[in-house]
């Protein structure tokens, strides 16, 4: 047996426990990892500081710099100016693709907009410190100010998350910067553009630093296939919500609502019959009265007329209300009657699905609620193809098939 002492000592030295709840016993704790991500950015400050020497360098007169710059050369420079030119519109469409994907993604979450307004506001202050360096100052204090100072004002604030969110605005910005710069460069075998240029030149020295800075504090960033091989993994467990969604009602509503993935999913359409019928709260009557006139046409009884009176009804006034307009189409062949509904809606959200198709009065701006509920009671089948760009509706009835009163236990 050890004594108090001896036994509080050799606890002291003990490694940290914790309880793996697994296990479900005591284990040492791991020791902590230390990431050096800051390492990588403050070399690279280093650099530039001190590349501020060679600004002390030997002066060379406007002959020996003509000597050594490739313009001096008409047929290297036609090709040197045309190069960067295509260079800048290569990045420019990069540039322009990113910017089109950031403003989709700004319309769920404006948070997008606030960072790109960051992201822009620390460009123009850039150039304009640049600018303003590069016209009224020595090369040493120019690139002192303009790089070296920005460039440590950007490490000091990296670890601020206004600024880390910032990574996904800067990546753009900087094939923006890049596609300006060699525009510039290829215009100047025409015009000059290096007053301009130069400071523009650091500009994209700053951003590039900029992400630099927050791509080393976020490794996922620079992971490569990881990341295409996660956006597929994710895009697989949507696409397997979606197939479970779709079943389930499917299921419960005993075969007669059908969740579409894409346009192949909809079912065939039958003989159209008429022209197709814009829709508004001013049409919506008149087609209701043309479908009723073609089921009449292909011997629907009254009871039959009903029904579809009451299912098109729904449909049409909620692609008025909550899809903004769109057109119907009217198809029949034998005892059978299609109305096809399109409208230019945001669609009806996933998780919005289940409720608005099964629960009766549940309505939202961008769900068919108690609508759809009717439709489920009075059509034989109801297919479904919702997307952010509209909502197409194929609302089926058949003459000699009718619905039970209270159908897949939904009661009246």
């Amino acid at each position: 047996m050890l004594n108090p002492q001896r036994r509080a000592l050799c606890l002291t030295n003990l490694p940290p426990l914790r309880y793996h709840t697994r296990m479900s016993v005591l284990q040492p704790a791991a020791p902590r990892r230390v990431t050096f991500t800051w390492v990588l950015p403050a070399l690279l400050l280093c650099i530039a500081y001190g590349l501020l020497g060679l600004t002390f360098t030997e002066h060379l007169s406007h002959a020996e710099i003509m000597q050594r710059c490739v313009l001096v050369n008409p047929s290297l420079s036609r090709i040197w100016s045309v190069g960067h030119v295509e260079i800048g519109f290569a990045y420019m469409g990069v540039f322009g693709g990113m910017v089109y994907h950031l403003l989709r993604a700004a319309r769920a979450d404006r948070t997008h907009l606030h960072d790109l307004s960051l992201g822009l506001a620390y460009l123009l202050g850039s150039f304009l410190l640049d600018f303003t360096c590069v016209r009224y100052f020595s090369p040493f204090y120019a690139l002192l100010i303009g790089d070296a100072v920005v460039m440590t004002f950007t490490l000091i604030v990296s670890r601020e998350l206004w600024f880390q969110r910032l990574l996904g605005v800067f990546v753009p910005l900087v094939f923006l910067t890049c596609s300006l710069g060699h525009f510039m460069e290829g215009l100047s075998y025409w015009r000059l553009t290096y007053p301009v240029n130069v400071p523009w030149t650091m500009v994209t020295a700053d951003i590039g630093f900029a992400i630099l800075v927050n791509a080393a504090r976020f490794p996922a960033f620079i992971r490569g296939q990881d990341i295409v091989s996660e956006m597929q993994a994710v895009k697989a467990e949507a696409q397997a919500k979606q197939t479970f969604f779709r079943d389930v009602l499917l299921s419960v509503t005993e075969g007669c609502l059908h969740l579409c993935d894409e346009p192949g999913d909809l079912p065939d359409a039958l003989p159209q019959a008429g022209l197709a019928l814009p829709l508004s709260r001013d049409t919506m009557s008149g087609a209701r009265r043309a479908a009723a006139d073609v089921a009449r046409a292909h011997g629907f009884s009254r009871d039959r007329l009903d029904c579809l009176q009451t299912a098109l009804g729904e449909a049409l006034m909620n692609a008025v209300v909550h899809g903004g307009g769109g057109e119907a189409r009217i198809c029949a062949q034998g005892g059978t009657v299609q109305v096809w509904i399109q409208d230019h809606g945001a669609g009806i959200q996933m998780a919005q699905l289940p409720r608005a198709t099964l629960e009766r009065g549940f309505s939202t701006g961008g769900s068919l609620g108690h609508g759809f509920w009717l439709m489920l009671r009075t059509a034989n089948s109801v297919s479904l193809l919702t997307t952010p760009r509209g909502t197409t509706l194929v609302v089926t009835l058949e003459r000699d098939a009718v619905p039970d009163a209270a159908p897949f236990g939904i009661p009246a």
